[in-house]
């Protein structure tokens, strides 16, 4: 089968692989959606890796699935304190290879609704991660910064719970969409925020009220200058939320139908570098490849 790995330098290529074999269901996968995760790993992952796990699938009998990459034990102290991201077991991948391949051994699949269109899938877990973390998010007022595809799907979450949201971008085309959304474009003090795109941390920090929230939900790989002067003086609470657990699955396929789904640009696996460059440059809102 066909899939993209990476060679010695950390960088993608393609090339055939055996069919998966071991523990978990034959998947055929139908697309997968590139996640900003899958661009940072780029020159720095193992030789050998696939990655993606973003996955709308099949199954051999032609249920449609998505697949949960990786799970956690449920019953640890990190597990019950709320930090199922932290547990030991959550390290695993629960996939094999990965999900830039025509075919993965996935050994926890979840059944998408037929009424769920071809690639629907691969917005499954990216949501998942934004319920989870949205439980940390204080209701009230609360700014989105960066309304890319993730903030576009916190907008929507977030208003669907009865919150009133502000949207934050430097892009007039992003911030135009995110106002059709139900956000407001404005200043003023919020009770929250949350990060989707790390340049907007400063602002973020200087327009929350005093004991309000930072939810970190995106971080580069370098440093980021911020100045803790608010933190100190506003005492605010800064929490990180990454990734998400079965149940929030479950969720996000409920909720899924309801909302306007960002725009996606489909590309074929032979063209995978094609689609990491036009979302670094940030042409395109999503990227996903089908084989």
């Amino acid at each position: 089968m066909r899939a993209v790995v990476l060679d010695a330098d950390g960088l993608p290529e393609l090339a055939d692989l055996p069919e998966p074999s071991g523990p978990g269901l034959l998947v055929r996968v139908r697309a997968c959606g590139l996640c900003g995760s899958d661009v940072e790993k780029l020159g720095h992952a193992a030789s050998g890796s696939v990655l993606g796990h973003e996955i709308a699938g099949e199954l051999e009998n032609g249920a449609r699935v998505t697949v949960i990459h990786r799970v956690p034990c449920g019953t640890c102290e990190r597990c019950l304190a709320g930090h199922q991201s932290t547990c030991g077991e959550f390290r695993e991948l629960r996939i094999e290879p990965g999900g830039f391949a025509e075919s993965i051994r996935a050994t926890h699949c979840v059944p998408l609704p037929d009424t769920f269109d071809d690639h629907d899938g691969v917005w499954v877990e990216p949501l998942a991660c934004v319920l989870r973390a949205a439980e940390a998010v204080p209701r009230g007022r609360v700014l989105v910064v960066g309304c890319g595809a993730i903030g576009q799907l916190w907008i929507q979450a977030l208003r669907r719970r009865g919150d009133d949201v502000v949207a934050l971008d430097p892009r007039e085309d992003r911030r135009a969409h995110a106002h059709m959304l139900g956000a407001e474009l404005e200043d003023g003090a919020v009770g929250a925020a949350v990060i989707t795109a790390p340049a907007g941390i400063g602002e973020a920090l200087q327009r929350l009220e005093p004991g309000g929230t930072l939810l970190v939900f995106a971080a580069p790989e370098h440093d980021v200058p911020v100045s803790v002067d608010a933190i100190y003086r506003k005492e605010l609470h800064v929490v990180g939320s990454r990734s998400a657990t079965p149940a929030y699955f479950r969720d996000a396929i409920e909720l899924l139908p309801t909302l306007v789904l960002p725009d996606v640009t489909t590309l074929p696996l032979d063209r995978f570098l094609e689609g990491v460059e036009l979302y670094r440059r940030g042409e395109v809102l999503k990227v996903v490849f089908v084989p």
